[in-house]
């Protein structure tokens, strides 16, 4: 019994001085705990940067007094951040842009075209992504990813007048207007993939949107007197769209590198969405009182450009 126990110590001792050897050299089908270059490995990557947008944008709409067409040339400034993990091959990108000058032309039917000089582009969105087709270093390779976009596209086209009130001859003797104003909440399903060749690099993305909410308001647009029932109507509110379209948007760029970690791209995009949506608004008779009307109206927005962006890796 007392010779056991000085024998149990020391093959103890020869296990764990052992340990090492064997260690080093770990049968077949194990492998280590760590990446072979776990002393450089980096889990995440982190790209932000700005973008200018050089943008043309077109909106269609069919009102009561004749088909909307508006073209304007916008200038837009973005930001945009991406993080990858290299660990998951996914990443999440955000975005939101904003212009800063709008100029163009609109035409109601068979009306004097009109001038735009005002107005807003806006738009903020988030997209996550993951390549089911194995490791993507540096976040190169092909991606499938699911997003949303808030677009707001409401270059300003003037003001329809509509009435407030009737006098005692039933006439109006008061009026109102709106402005333009069009939001877009869009889901995103689409492709993603990046190259990188050494000094220059490849990105691109297109996006099918199966579901956008659309609503708004047509300022521009005013619906002509009219006869309903016997009674003679004005139009007595702002015309307002809602209603659910689809539509696709995607870009292409093209990058160089001056020096380790920034790129300086330059490339092309395009955003289009349209769905048939109700148009609602009152309308008012003096012998009648006010009441509610809705129609159908196709409406439609397209936007697409020139991209410039200097973006940094870290």
């Amino acid at each position: 019994m007392y010779r056991l126990v000085p024998a149990l110590a020391l093959s103890a001792f020869a296990l764990c001085a052992a340990a090492p050897a064997l260690a080093a050299d770990y049968p077949d089908g194990f492998r280590p705990s760590y990446p072979d270059n776990f002393d450089t490995y980096e889990p995440l990557g982190f790209e932000a940067g700005l973008r200018y947008w050089y943008s043309w944008g077109q909106q269609k709409a069919d009102l009561g007094s004749g088909q909307l067409n508006s073209d304007d040339r916008t200038s837009i400034v973005e930001g945009h951040l991406r993080i990858d993990d290299y660990s998951t091959q996914s990443y999440v990108k955000g975005l939101a842009g904003y212009s800063t000058v709008i100029n163009g032309n609109y035409q109601i039917g068979a009306n004097a075209p009109g001038s735009i000089e005002a107005g807003r582009v806006a738009y903020a969105g988030a997209d996550f992504g993951w390549s089911p087709f194995g490791w993507a270093p540096g976040g190169n390779g092909v991606y499938g990813f699911l997003g949303y976009q808030y677009w707001n596209d409401s270059p300003e086209m003037g003001r329809g007048p509509f009435v407030v009130s009737l006098d005692g001859s039933g006439n109006p003797n008061a009026f109102d207007s709106a402005v333009n104003n069009l939001d877009i909440s869009a889901l995103r399903l689409g492709l993603a993939g990046r190259a990188d060749f050494g000094m220059f690099d490849v990105t691109a993305e297109v996006a099918a949107i199966p579901y956008a909410w659309m609503s708004g308001t047509l300022g521009t647009g005013s619906i002509s007197p009219f006869n309903y029932g016997g009674n003679t109507y004005y139009q007595a509110s702002a015309t307002n769209v809602s209603g659910w379209g689809y539509g696709a948007m995607g870009e292409v760029m093209v990058g160089v590198k001056p020096i380790e970690n920034m790129a300086i791209r330059a490339g092309a995009r395009a955003w289009y969405v349209g769905g048939n949506l109700d148009y609602t608004y009152e309308a008012i008779s003096d012998t009648a009182g006010r009441q509610g009307f809705i129609g159908k109206s196709w409406v439609s927005a397209f936007r697409y450009g020139l991209l410039a962006e200097l973006t940094y890796k870290f």
